[in-house]
């Protein structure tokens, strides 16, 4: 990886519409069809069983036997949406979520090794592949305001608390659903980590929402503990 950076690899890999999986040094893995990426795996990430147990798409244990069956039945997206079509919209956006956040956490630069297999394919299906180049773009992005975060959230263990006061009286704003559970467990006691464990979300998709909260002063920083965010 330090002489040929994956960010130029992926799209070399796109540029030739090249099918197989690219196996990182660390065991993650980024699935390829005609020059798509319809799955990213980190090895430090969460099974993509539990992203589809997320999305309302089957049991855990139908999902679990699908993707541990030898039988040729089509993919585990095609069998699952046959069942339960109003779980598409669920799957594709978490799936996508899923892909960015360990493509995110892939693109430190690094010296591990890398192979590539053609014509090896996931059993999870191709349905929901992404253009290479727009996927890898967002994940970029999210490395730049990563660094931002951590200049704010440095570890996380820091602790926040809802601010005493907004910042002017005339200040009005609507709060979504996503930040209203965020906001719910902000009480001066539940660590950053605390945040992302209950409400079962990226770190990085909680700690931009912190952050974005910091920045209106909705919030205050209540304590910060050793232990940093690293910086990617």
């Amino acid at each position: 990886m330090s002489e040929f950076p994956l960010a130029a690899l992926l799209q070399s890999l796109a540029n030739r519409r090249r099918t197989g999986a690219l196996t990182l040094e660390d065991g993650s893995e980024i699935w390829f069809s005609d020059g798509q990426i319809y799955l990213a795996t980190s090895a430090k990430g969460s099974p993509i069983s539990a992203v589809l147990f997320g999305a309302d798409a089957g049991s855990m244990r139908d999902i679990e036997s699908m993707f541990a069956s030898d039988d040729d039945e089509g993919t585990v997206i095609d069998q699952l949406l046959v069942s339960r079509p109003q779980a598409e919209g669920a799957v594709r956006r978490l799936l996508n979520e899923y892909n960015l956040n360990a493509l995110f956490e892939m693109l430190v630069p690094s010296d591990s090794t890398f192979s590539f297999e053609s014509d090896r394919r996931h059993k999870l299906g191709d349905r929901f592949a992404h253009d290479t180049a727009t996927l890898l773009s967002q994940a970029e992005q999210r490395l730049d305001i990563w660094r931002k975060i951590a200049e704010r959230i440095p570890s996380t263990n820091a602790i926040f608390r809802l601010a005493s006061s907004l910042p002017d009286s005339n200040f009005e704003r609507l709060v979504t659903g996503d930040e209203w559970r965020y906001l719910a467990l902000i009480n001066g006691r539940n660590t950053v980590a605390d945040i992302i464990t209950d409400t079962g979300e990226s770190a990085f998709r909680v700690c931009s929402t912190l952050y974005r909260m910091l920045l209106e002063k909705l919030i205050d920083e209540s304590s910060t503990a050793e232990e940093p965010i690293p910086r990617q």
